[in-house]
């Protein structure tokens, strides 16, 4: 039962991710298991009625907590990692704050995703601003969940020209219909850019990006894959700058949901019952689901 600020949240429906395949495959090995996994939530209560979870729960007194970076807290207890997630019927929240009321204009089965597909690109896109010059081409390496929301966060807040990269010719398509001006596979770009989003992160898709982006620009890591590359003096291009970029902070979920409010966002969910997570997860890992899948509870 609740205790002090805690919240018992009726869950409406939770986003099956890939961050979950790699706490199952082990990847993870720092997080305590047994685990009800699912980050991506959205639910209700009597109070403020159905709610996006801000799942990254930080302690609340060191300087990231206190600057509003929770997702970087080192102590932070993520629902679905170091806490139980949504994949259940309620999800115990240990504070109100970590719930953003939708107010009736997001439905609450499609904004689960926006949790984490839909902060995590959002937040790489605004920390690169200032390596995204107008008229010059950006690339997303994978066009999958979050790679579809980035291409259209940088249609939105940029003036770049995008290119999406995938292997898949579905989610090439889908890129195209998103905004992306070029969709293509690895073995076919041929290009330099000011700006490369990795949302793979393996060894192949970060010697791509490593290869394309030009002297001075930016590489974004987003994706978990665990690829590595050499890295050094004229290993890189002169003076381009590598780093990544984890998650999002209750701020950049905040925006998220204004631009979902506002129609500027295009994302679909397939739902499912919750009883079938384990199949949602399997098709995950098969690699050829485009759009993003909720699991919805039985009440």
């Amino acid at each position: 039962m609740p205790t002090c600020e805690e919240v018992l949240l009726r869950v409406l429906a939770a986003g099956v991710c890939h961050t979950d395949l790699h706490i199952i495959d082990g990847a993870m090995p720092h997080l305590p298991l047994p685990r009800v996994l699912g980050h991506e939530i959205t639910g209700e209560t009597d109070e403020l009625g159905p709610v996006v979870v801000y799942a990254s729960w930080g302690c609340g007194e060191c300087l990231l907590c206190r600057r509003g970076e929770e997702q970087l807290c080192p102590h932070a207890a993520e629902a679905g990692w170091v806490r139980d997630g949504g994949y259940a019927e309620f999800v115990l929240v240990p504070s109100k704050r970590y719930l953003l009321p939708l107010n009736g204009l997001v439905d609450p089965i499609r904004a689960a995703p926006l949790a984490d597909a839909g902060v995590t690109p959002y937040r790489a896109v605004r920390r690169a601003r200032d390596w995204l010059r107008a008229g010059d081409t950006a690339v997303v390496i994978g066009a999958g969940g979050l790679g579809q929301f980035a291409i259209q966060y940088l249609r939105l807040l940029t003036d770049v020209r995008v290119v999406a990269v995938d292997l898949a010719a579905a989610k090439r398509q889908r890129a195209l219909e998103l905004g992306a001006d070029e969709a293509t596979e690895p073995s076919e770009l041929d290009l330099r850019a000011c700006a490369v989003f990795d949302f793979v992160g393996a060894d192949e898709t970060l010697e791509l990006a490593a290869r394309v982006v030009e002297p001075t620009g930016l590489v974004v890591v987003i994706g978990e894959a665990g690829g590595v590359i050499p890295f050094g003096l004229g290993r890189v291009p002169h003076e381009a700058t590598f780093t990544t970029s984890i998650w999002g902070s209750r701020d950049d979920l905040e925006a998220v949901l204004r631009h979902a409010r506002a129609g500027e966002l295009d994302w679909q969910v397939e739902a499912l019952p919750l009883d079938d997570v384990n199949d949602a997860l399997d098709r995950l890992r098969s690699g050829d689901v485009v759009d993003r899948l909720v699991v919805l509870p039985d009440h």
